[in-house]
């Protein structure tokens, strides 16, 4: 099946002007569980799984009171750092605060959100992390961003008390990095991913190569991090002819380095091009590519939003120059796993996002605020599971126990499955086609890593 979401150009440009500046995709994770339900069994949503009597005389967990379920996180709230991310916890902070309004919380508790700011780095995430589980007491901790910010957070939150003893442990709950350390539950078995992993995204690609390019060189510019490291494995572990591989690097972010690489690529003969890179070096790599009229196949990771890129490669968001930028992806093959807020902005999953937001003090729709009320989707699933004892044991069986879960703003074919020996959310990826007026056209069906 391909399916093409058409928009006509005007529209479509309209709308990537609006959006560009929010177009920024993270997020990785994935694998397939085995299902405890019988075959006749329907598998949960939100809207059959909710349905938990509440207990009010169980042994609750920190963070849970008679009228409140607190959950923390950390984030580049003032954006200090120079990321986009603050969206993702107001988003969140919106959608719990729609669930605490409208549907009488979960397990008939409003649920909150505490934030604080950690700038983006190791020291100040670790630091802000112990203070909302030791001093404000939280019930777990969601959505850690970025691989290297998250992994001193990962092991205080693995282990608290640093006596080797991992049995008491704070949930970390559907951490927004797709670094492949995460799936080693005997060292990490508290952390549970929720996007896509890497290693994910690089399987993923290699079979649409198999499938799609055959018989085609390859060449591959990978960032030189767990991003790219763990693409690369994906890529490596699943391309069916390995003589293909005709070039690997790691990527020289220099502008002169860069376009002595992207010059090796074209000289090595390769017509399919792979490039497990962050935004803003992908757009140069593209700007050089255009100058020295090297134009492969692209293949490009999902954490590249296509409005991002444009906006990169043509100079802004003017509509002028979003053109010019689509025009050079024009072709250009990536993944997805969410709607989009662009070519979906009309369908009813968005539109309800969108008031949402609006209602509840969110964020500007964009890539990261659906990213962040489908993961905020996920935690609720979690919590209603746990109604008659409420603690940080119960919440991680919960989360473990997800098999079949699909939140509202998820691709078709994209569901959450998980296992106490499994900790990565999502292993299956939409292959899409950037079209030249900035619309996806999905290239069949969803492709499942494993």
């Amino acid at each position: 099946m391909c399916l093409e979401r058409s928009l006509y150009l005007p529209l479509a440009i309209r709308r990537a002007a609006l959006w560009a500046v929010f177009g920024i995709v993270m997020v990785a994770v994935a694998v397939a569980c085995g299902d405890d339900s019988s075959p006749g069994d329907d598998p949960p949503t939100l809207e059959t799984s909710r349905v938990n009597v509440p207990g009010r005389g169980g042994p609750h967990g920190p963070g849970v009171t008679e009228t409140e379920i607190r959950f923390g996180m950390t984030n580049d709230l003032t954006g200090s750092a120079d990321t986009p991310y603050a969206v993702i916890t107001t988003a969140i902070q919106a959608y719990f605060a729609k669930v605490s309004a409208e549907d009488s919380g979960v397990c008939e508790r409003k649920l909150v959100l505490m934030a604080e700011d950690d700038h983006y780095t190791p020291e100040g995430a670790l630091d802000r992390t112990k203070k909302l589980v030791e001093q404000d007491g939280v019930l777990a901790m969601i959505g850690g961003l970025g691989t290297a910010v998250h992994q001193p957070v990962a092991a205080y939150l693995n282990d608290p008390n640093a006596d080797g003893n991992l049995s008491d442990g704070v949930p970390d709950l559907f951490v927004s990095t797709g670094w492949s350390g995460w799936g080693d539950v005997a060292r990490y078995p508290w952390t549970i991913g929720y996007i896509p992993a890497y290693v994910t995204d690089g399987r993923v690609l290699a079979r649409y190569i198999n499938d799609k390019l055959g018989g085609k060189k390859v060449a591959i510019l990978q960032q030189n991090d767990e991003f790219g490291g763990d693409s690369v494995i994906g890529i490596n572990e699943t391309i069916a002819d390995k003589g293909l591989l005709v070039w690997t690097q790691a990527a020289d972010p220099a502008p002169d380095g860069l376009k002595s690489q992207v010059l090796q690529m074209r000289d090595s003969g390769s017509e399919v091009a792979v490039l497990a890179l962050t935004p803003e070096i992908t757009a140069e790599v593209f700007k050089i590519a255009d100058a020295e009229g090297y134009a492969p196949k692209w293949l490009i990771s999902y954490i590249n939003s296509p409005s991002a890129l444009a906006r990169e490669i043509g100079g802004g968001t003017l509509a002028e120059q979003l053109v010019k930028g689509f025009e050079e992806l024009q072709g250009t093959v990536s993944t997805a796993y969410l709607l989009s807020a662009i070519d979906d902005a009309e369908t009813p999953p968005v539109i309800e996002h969108r008031r949402i937001m609006e209602a509840y003090g969110g964020p500007t729709v964009s890539t990261l605020s659906i990213y962040g009320q489908s993961l905020a989707e996920a935690a609720v699933e979690t919590v209603a599971r746990t109604c008659e004892t409420i603690n940080r044991e119960t919440v991680r069986a919960a989360a473990e126990s997800l098999q079949g879960f699909r939140s509202s703003l998820m691709l078709e074919g994209i569901e959450v499955n998980l296992s106490a020996q499994d900790h990565f959310a999502i292993q299956t990826l939409q292959p899409v086609e950037i079209q030249v007026d900035g619309t996806l056209k999905e290239q069949g069906d969803p492709i499942a890593a494993e």
